[in-house]
């Protein structure tokens, strides 16, 4: 019985990649949009902005003198920015991966970036920071301490702020619903009453 009732209070999750394909084009400044539930959102606080490129071959401009490529479409952030990461409804969630590269290549520079989120034990932090050769491709990381939180940012670090990621993956927790819990109650409840009846009734001597 209690394997059975630890199995269903198990909660499932529903993985969600943000990997920047449905949205097209470059922007500035503060921008927000919806993909797989979660609201990203970018700040900046200087009048360079992030764009999402799909090919940087074609957009040499944009990095110059080129931008790392995944070949698919990835965030590049432009100087002093962040990007956060909310479930829409506000929710909980888990954060377990992502992909990071530079912005610029051959400017001499690596890449520092901060993670910090909220969480239900507290405020959590860590830092990444790649050299200026392992940057200019894009590199996993791999997190186990951000679940059970509501937001995610990434920051450019001070020095060296610019940064590109790409695949970022998110997971929410599947909480039952009323009817599931009652199903659970009643079923434990019959559980219950056939052990019972099962006992031998105890014998006074």
């Amino acid at each position: 019985m209690m394997a059975i009732t630890a199995a269903f209070l198990t909660s499932s999750a529903v993985a969600a990649t943000i990997d920047f394909e449905a949205q097209d084009g470059g922007y500035n400044a503060n921008y927000s949009f919806l993909e797989d539930g979660f609201r990203v959102t970018h700040s900046s606080l200087s009048d360079f902005g992030f764009f999402l490129i799909d090919d940087p071959a074609d957009h040499l401009g944009m990095c110059n003198p080129r931008c790392a490529s995944n070949g698919t479409t990835a965030f590049y952030a432009f100087n002093e920015s962040s990007i956060t990461f909310n479930l829409e409804n506000n929710g909980l969630f888990s954060f377990t991966s992502l992909d990071v590269a530079k912005t610029f290549l051959g400017d001499g520079k690596p890449v520092t970036l901060t993670l910090s989120a909220m969480g239900i034990n507290g405020a959590i932090t860590k830092t990444i920071f790649l050299e200026e050769t392992l940057a200019e491709s894009f590199s996993n990381f791999r997190f186990e301490d951000f679940a059970n939180i509501s937001s995610l940012t990434i920051m450019g670090g001070p020095d060296f702020p610019e940064f590109a990621i790409d695949n970022v993956d998110l997971s929410i927790a599947e909480i039952p619903e009323p009817a599931s819990w009652a199903t659970l109650i009643a079923g434990l409840g019959l559980l219950y009453s056939v052990r019972r009846r099962r006992l031998p009734n105890s014998i006074s001597r």
